[in-house]
């Protein structure tokens, strides 16, 4: 019988609070084996995964046991962040993704993969023949989708560690139908308090606004439950609104650099014309930008060549950049994973500096500001709550 607490080692490049996740994660193994981890984006849930990988890897090397490790995410910077993550460590791996193909290694027990390719019905026989010891799912918010549930079909006896910043479904099902157990680190606003995540303003438009009334009366939804795209653009993408987009960043973020989040493509193209017109360095990319002008505009921007990116759903999850010194949310949206997603990007610690969220579709009407206390472990067994919120704390665009 294997006594889970044993893996654990003391990591002096861990923060103390991944330190103690880890053994709570370790402990939770000796009693179930399927476990969900929450923490907030930007306190380092990647770091605290490859410390775990790494002990599994020395006590299995100790006991002679080779144990083979799955690490599973559904879009390539993920997938790329994870293998850059274990180099650091230099943790030998193989990668199983469309887009990392040089990094292809099968005879190595450690595998980084996409959902969508280890899961392809071309590849069956890889998870198969792999048979993994060890499953950890990035971004495990998504592991309730159909495609995720095949790694619980194909490697039932494998302990699985899903981490996330938003254990949140649209349906409020949950997610105690995949995992066994729930741990949950301290809140944002703890984090904020103790300086690990950065401060931040946030302004918002009134709640009685015209803008936030036409939003919440639209009536057409995707599948998933969200606002339609062609619903929003109605409402959101007019000469009027994209004017008070510019006139709010003018005001309260000119010449900072940025992420501004939009509805389509055509809406980004519409923020850049708009920004570009007062002289603004401003870039927009979506999931359809080819890959290498992509990582041109990403890598401009991290060097201050340009210093606002419109994107489409492109940095809500796995994007790193703590300069960023302010988010502008002009996409409005019914998913508190998107929200939360989203106003992280601009909360990664970076000296002393202060995040300034500019939400011009209201989003804070719905779901409060971003350090409210939410109680996640509610969310994980699908039980609805609502944060109480302070109108006083918001700053009128």
């Amino acid at each position: 019988m294997i006594d889970y607490n044993e893996f654990c080692q003391n990591d002096i490049t861990l923060r103390d609070y991944q330190q103690l996740a880890k053994e709570d994660i370790f402990d939770k193994w000796n009693l179930f084996d399927n476990i969900l981890y929450q923490m907030p984006t930007g306190t380092g849930k990647t770091r605290l995964f490859t410390s775990i990988i790494r002990d599994i890897n020395i006590w299995g090397l100790r006991h002679n046991i080779n144990f083979r490790i799955l690490i599973i995410a559904h879009r390539s910077e993920l997938i790329e962040q994870s293998s850059r993550s274990l180099d650091k460590y230099r943790i030998k791996h193989g990668v199983l993704a469309g887009t990392m193909k040089d990094k292809r290694d099968l005879t190595q027990a450690i595998q980084v993969a996409s959902i969508q390719t280890i899961t392809h019905p071309a590849n069956q026989c890889l998870i198969e023949d792999l048979k993994f010891d060890f499953i950890i799912i990035d971004e495990a918010h998504h592991a309730v989708a159909s495609s995720y549930q095949k790694l619980w079909e194909f490697c039932p006896d494998a302990k699985k560690l899903g981490v996330t910043a938003t254990p949140w479904r649209m349906n409020n099902s949950g997610f105690a139908q995949i995992f066994d157990a729930y741990i949950p680190s301290m809140s944002i606003k703890e984090f904020i308090q103790k300086g690990w995540l950065a401060t931040y303003q946030y302004y918002s438009i009134p709640i009685s606004s015209e803008l936030l009334k036409s939003i919440d009366s639209i009536r057409e939804f995707d599948i998933e439950g969200d606002y339609k795209n062609s619903a929003l653009a109605e409402v959101c993408d007019t000469l009027k609104i994209r004017a008070q987009l510019y006139d709010s960043y003018a005001k309260n973020a000119l010449g900072k650099k940025g992420i501004i989040y939009s509805i389509s493509r055509e809406h980004s193209e519409h923020i850049c014309s708009q920004y570009q017109s007062h002289g603004v360095l401003i870039e927009n990319i979506d999931s359809k930008t080819p890959v290498k002008v992509r990582e041109a505009v990403i890598n401009a921007f991290k060097n201050g060549e340009i210093d606002i990116i419109v994107n489409v759903d492109i940095f809500s999850e796995g994007f790193d950049c703590p300069d960023i010194e302010f988010i502008q949310l002009a996409r409005p949206t019914k998913s508190l994973v998107k929200y939360i997603q989203q106003v992280g990007r601009g909360l990664r610690k970076n000296g002393d500096k202060r995040c300034i969220i500019l939400d011009n579709v209201g989003m804070y009407s719905r779901f409060g500001l971003p350090d409210e206390v939410r109680n996640w472990e509610s969310y994980f067994y699908g039980e609805s709550t609502h944060p109480q919120r302070d109108i006083l704390v918001i700053m009128v665009i």
